[in-house]
């Protein structure tokens, strides 16, 4: 399946990281003093948790617009090898927002696998048969 890590970062991922490295700055910055002015963190790019542990905040914006999540998933049971699915249609790999299996035969990396098991004998001059 397609990682969603791979996602290039979006401008609220980038203010979000700010924050937090203003956080990390301070604290850097005051090492040598006793009486630390400390930021709070719930401005600056952390949540708590019900347990009351901090986690940062990866974004404020959603990844993508909700008309091309929805667009854009397909919902097959199998793995994905036929028409049925609407990403194959589309000539798309499945996506982690696509409801089929993890053994996909249509996600990037099974795409990407295939891709260089038929060049590689052409790079290195001889055909398959």
């Amino acid at each position: 399946m397609a990682e969603s890590d791979r996602l290039p970062p979006t401008v609220g991922a980038l203010s979000q990281h700010i924050l937090r490295a203003q956080i990390q700055g301070r604290v850097w910055g005051q090492a040598c003093i006793l009486q630390q002015e400390r930021l709070d963190p719930m401005l600056h790019g952390y949540y708590k948790l019900d347990d009351l542990k901090l986690q940062p905040k990866t974004t404020d914006l959603p990844l993508a617009p909700e008309a091309f999540v929805e667009m854009v998933k397909c919902q097959c049971k199998s793995n994905c090898t036929s028409n049925r699915c609407s990403c194959k249609r589309k000539n798309l790999p499945c996506t982690d927002l696509c409801l089929c299996s993890t053994n996909c035969d249509n996600d990037e990396d099974t795409l990407t696998k295939m891709i260089v098991m038929v060049n590689l004998p052409l790079f290195f001059g001889f055909s398959v048969q």
